[in-house]
């Protein structure tokens, strides 16, 4: 189902609604406060597993009066029984018996007999209020799934949800599943829905996180849970429901059940009679964790931070950046006026911007605005740091809006102490039109990427939160980054810092995509060129072909966590695990490579190749044929149904998911070739220095005395500063390099810089500084295809070819080594005003 920031006019309905991770009703969100209800012994000749209509009045006004609103029930009710739900006020979640299951499984006759009765029943309840949807089945034993295979096991319940929403288009469809068979995954489900017993409430909030990123943008639901009082005592079941109901909604779930009603059970033929998990006795007299589920469920009315209190709530600073971003503008500080938080401030940035942006904020007096000349992404942040007066400091884009409790869950994350930074997910508006939903689909919007279930490697600038005094810590935002990569730098300088960020999958933003195929494209020339900013300063991330080497997990919003890559099921011995997990497997290497500009420039060269030999000219496409494979396999497997789209959409999705790494990475490599450089002035008159260019040697030493004491590391500290004055690119050793300073020197040399401090008597010191020259990419790539020519040529030619090449090598090789020499002399001029900074003597 379609993702948006909810507004009334799209959620006003008689039936319950869902957008994104929860359930409206009305145009207002609809928390879940449920009860599971039967199955009970039948009463009367009709064999109904529910009691007569007196007792379930006496049962509803019992349940309106704790402030439950939704029951689940194991039967399809008598449709009475659905006029008194509505009557009362309560919703109606209905599970599917699957009364002769294994039969079902190896007789088709009996399971197309079974979905024409199911057909009959729905049509039955079609259009009544009071019904939310149903459950197609709980709790798939393992075995069975293992045995029968879990494909077909899949594909059966797959057929039975679109058979229900064939049939009851409004209704909503889930399967109940539960941990011994998380890795079952139907499609298409509505709302995630588990059956969870763990007693122990910090194990309970784990297992949350981890279902809640495996639930992604839609809602999750626990459709059981429960305790016995019979072998734990009413204390012990009142006090974990307290808690249960406290997690569950402070961990950003759309509600829960509890199992049970009632005491009285009948189930198998027989009445239960040494299980008591009911909030009322059989004879319906309420118990203790009956009050207290009444006093918890009643405040549903008001804000989480009301009805489940934080133990502080910190002053938060949610800041804007924008630039040119008026159309989405208005949409964004609605949502961030409705956020429903006691103590929060709004500053915008207005980074230069030449439209109505200002016009707007005037509409909008609380809002701390700030103007300045157009500076960039990184130093409008920054900006918004220095305005910023609360604890915290959240970031969001002009072209996002927030849920009402964004930073209630932002805040309940960072409040755990092992965490400096949060973020959540952003997810894609209700699109506007036919072009933006097709490029909500493409690749390369921005996500976030997990090490753990509740801890990240990297969080979206558009969602995500700091305590203020960790950019004293570790610094601000990097100026350089303009347009994008800001985010990156950031979180990896927090963990390189030895730091951790959290993620609460509840803390919501919808992030609009962009509009047009020319915004698209600008976005993405923007992230390539991130991309190389950020490969200039944390090089050890990033591997050979200039693509990021992430250790945790990206999560995209358009696919199911598994679905590009193979994974694995731990089941057990014998599949009796009782969390049998899901694992996804590493991406597919050529996969990935098919899919890169890099394998696209190659496939061309060797295109052309084979398209110049007369007898392979007809196989010239071959090369083309695994990324436009790839790109075929990234359409099948969006979350989106394919076959919902015309084939023109189709047909402009397949060109824009093989467009967007060939923009992306001719953006990267350009940017990563061409923009290396030393903005260093050439020292004094050049004249003089022209004999010293040919006598540099390389790598080169330089010396300098200190009587006080100091060492190499003070040195450094001046060349880094001087480096950052003069806006030089250059990268600091991560503790697994073999240099201090690798600098960005020129388009064909860099240059690593390496330390030494000798120790003499009486607190004297010797620091030395070895520079040394290596060629570039660049370098190394204008030297192989000279080579290859001159080949060519004394191939094709003959050795008169010789006469020319080899001349022109000398000559380039002459050059590269003038251009290494005079870097050189720059580098050591500014060294040794360094030096003399640090009050070293240079020694000559």
């Amino acid at each position: 189902m379609t993702t948006s920031a909810p507004s009334e006019s799209q959620l006003f309905s008689q039936r319950i609604k869902i957008h994104s991770k929860f359930f409206y009703d009305k145009g207002k969100k609809f928390y879940i406060q449920g009860v599971n209800y039967g199955p009970f012994r039948p009463r009367d000749s009709t064999n109904s597993y529910f009691p007569l209509a007196e007792e379930v009045r006496n049962d509803f006004l019992l349940m309106q009066q704790a402030g439950i609103n939704t029951v689940r029930t194991y039967h399809f009710p008598p449709c009475w029984l659905l006029d008194l739900a509505e009557e009362y006020g309560l919703k109606i979640l209905v599970s599917i018996p699957w009364t002769e299951r294994y039969h079902y499984f190896s007789d088709s006759q009996s399971f197309n007999a079974f979905k024409q009765w199911i057909i009959q029943k729905v049509k039955e309840y079609e259009g009544h209020r009071a019904l939310v949807g149903y459950f197609v089945d709980n709790e798939l034993p393992p075995d069975c799934i293992r045995f029968y295979g879990r494909k077909k096991i899949e594909k059966l319940i797959s057929d039975l949800l679109l058979l229900i929403k064939d049939t009851d288009g409004e209704a909503l469809v889930s399967y109940a599943n539960f941990p011994p068979t998380e890795y079952f995954q139907p499609y298409p489900v509505d709302f995630y829905s588990f059956n969870v017993y763990l007693h122990n409430p910090k194990d309970l909030e784990a297992y949350l996180y981890k279902l809640q990123n495996l639930a992604g943008e839609k809602p999750l639901i626990l459709s059981e849970f429960g305790m016995d009082s019979l072998r734990h005592g009413q204390n012990n079941q009142a006090w974990l429901l307290g808690e249960h109901i406290r997690i569950v909604f402070q961990s950003g779930l759309a509600g829960t059940i509890i199992f049970s009603w009632t005491d009285e059970w009948f189930t198998g033929g027989m009445d239960i009679e040494d299980w008591a998990f009911g909030l009322v006795t059989k004879n319906r007299e309420p118990k203790k964790s009956y009050w207290i589920i009444r006093k918890l469920f009643q405040g549903h009315h008001l804000p989480l931070y009301q009805r489940f209190p934080l133990e502080r709530t910190p002053k938060v600073s949610v800041v804007v950046c924008s630039y040119n971003g008026a159309n989405t503008l208005s949409d964004c500080l609605s949502s961030l006026r409705a956020i429903q938080y006691p103590d929060y401030e709004i500053i915008v940035v207005d980074d230069g911007s030449t439209d109505h942006t200002q016009e707007i904020l005037k509409k909008f007096p609380e809002v701390i605005a700030v103007h300045q000349a157009n500076k960039g992404l990184g130093v409008a942040r920054n900006e918004g740091i220095k305005r910023a007066s609360g604890e915290i400091v959240v970031f969001t884009d002009s072209d996002c809006m927030a849920d009402p409790d964004w930073l209630y869950f932002l805040v309940k994350t960072l409040l755990d102490k092992q965490y400096v930074a949060c973020g959540g997910p952003n997810y894609s508006p209700i699109p506007k039109g036919l072009l933006q939903a097709i490029i909500s689909l493409a690749p390369g919007s921005p996500s976030h990427v997990l090490l753990t279930d509740s801890s990240a490697e990297h969080i979206p600038g558009c969602n995500m939160a700091f305590w203020k005094w960790i950019f004293e810590k570790v610094g601000y935002f990097d100026p350089t980054f303009r347009k994008a990569g800001d985010d990156v730098d950031f979180c990896w300088r927090i963990l390189f810092n030895g730091y951790q960020i959290g993620f609460n999958p509840s803390a919501i933003v919808w992030h609009y995509r962009r509009f047009t195929i020319k915004e698209y494209l600008k976005q993405q020339i923007g992230y390539g060129e991130a991309e190389a900013l950020l490969r200039f300063k944390h090089p050890h991330y990033f591997g050979a072909l200039g693509s990021a080497i992430w250790k945790g997990q990206i999560y995209e919003q358009n696919f199911n966590l598994f679905s590009l890559r193979k994974s694995s099921i731990y089941q057990g011995i014998f599949g009796t695990g009782l969390f049998q997990f899901l694992y996804p497997g590493k991406e597919n290497y050529w996969a990935t490579l098919t899919r890169s500009f890099e394998y696209m420039m190659a496939a061309f060269l060797l295109s052309l190749l084979l398209f110049t030999i007369e007898r392979t000219r007809l196989w010239f496409f071959l090369p083309f044929l695994p990324p436009l494979w790839s790109a075929l396999s990234y359409i099948a497997q969006l979350k989106a149904d394919p076959k919902k789209l015309r084939f023109s959409s189709k047909l402009l999705l397949f060109f824009l998911v093989v467009i967007q790494p060939i923009v992306r990475g001719i953006t990267r490599h350009k940017q990563w070739f061409f923009s290396r450089k030393l903005p260093i002035a050439f020292p004094g008159d050049s004249t003089p220095l022209i004999p010293i260019i040919f006598t540099i040697q390389t790598p080169l030493i330089l010396s300098y005395w200190s009587k006080t004491g100091q060492d190499r590391i003070s040195l450094l500290k001046k060349i880094i500063e001087k480096l950052d004055e003069k806006a030089c690119r250059y990268a600091l050793d991560s503790g697994w390099d073999s240099w201090d300073i690798f600098l960005y020197a020129d388009n064909f040399w860099d240059c690593p810089l390496l330390s030494l401090t000798e120790i003499y008597p009486r607190n004297e010191r010797i620091i030395k500084i070895k520079l040394d020259a290596k060629p570039t990419s660049l370098h190394k790539l204008i030297f192989f295809v000279m080579l290859l020519t001159t080949c060519f040529l004394w191939v094709g030619v003959g050795q008169t070819s010789l006469l020319a090449t080899l001349p022109l090598l000398a000559l380039l090789s002459f050059y590269l080594r003038i251009k290494q020499r005079r870097l050189f002399i720059k580098l050591i001029a500014l060294i040794d005003q360094a030096a003399k900074e640090t009050l070293l003597t240079k020694i000559k």
